[in-house]
């Protein structure tokens, strides 16, 4: 739990007792390499903290695998338009790794919202994800395949080393092939 409270502390400082209510509402979950974490046209009613492990949002189109983004440790991730509207899930979330999270519910994130340092954090959060988002974006699609695959190892180079290629290249919408060719030089 820790991880998490310091993660939060990047934001905004926590006083004890948001603390204390942060520890009773939250919980620990593990799940192992391949299991997944949220399904295709579930109700994602969580926001979850990656703690150790790696994760990958993705979805299917027309039978193939599409890699939106892979997470590693000290993110926060879910599936934001399932989350935010209550609506069925468009993409899965998958465990690539043994991996450990904590999770928050809706209905106990939306008691913590009520502690001002919580909002803070939210709004900071949010804020900063959402600007990441739009650039990551932007860039990735002004790119040539070296550029892509350079600007990841930039931003996210834990995914780089950890990943599998096929998740990788899907991710920066290039294919395996060409990926192997960038790495070797």
């Amino acid at each position: 739990m820790q991880q998490l409270i310091d993660y939060i502390e990047q934001f905004v400082r926590l006083d004890s007792e948001t603390v204390a209510k942060l520890i009773k509402l939250a919980e620990k979950e593990t799940y192992t390499k391949k299991q997944h974490i949220l399904q295709q046209g579930q109700r994602c009613n969580k926001i979850w903290f990656l703690t150790k492990g790696m994760v990958r949002k993705y979805y299917l189109s027309e039978g193939k695998e599409i890699t939106i983004w892979i997470h590693t440790g000290n993110e926060t991730f879910t599936s934001l338009q399932s989350y935010a509207q209550n609506m069925p899930a468009e993409e899965y979330l998958q465990a690539c790794e043994d991996t450990e999270v904590i999770s928050i519910t809706r209905s106990n994130s939306e008691k913590l919202a009520h502690y001002p340092q919580i909002a803070a954090f939210v709004n900071a959060m949010m804020g900063r994800e959402f600007a990441n988002i739009d650039r990551h974006s932007r860039e990735l699609s002004q790119r040539d395949a070296r550029g892509k695959y350079e600007y990841l190892s930039k931003i996210a180079p834990e995914v780089v080393k950890r990943a599998k290629l096929g998740h990788i290249a899907s991710l920066l919408g290039i294919s395996q092939e060409t990926l192997c060719r960038i790495r070797r030089g």
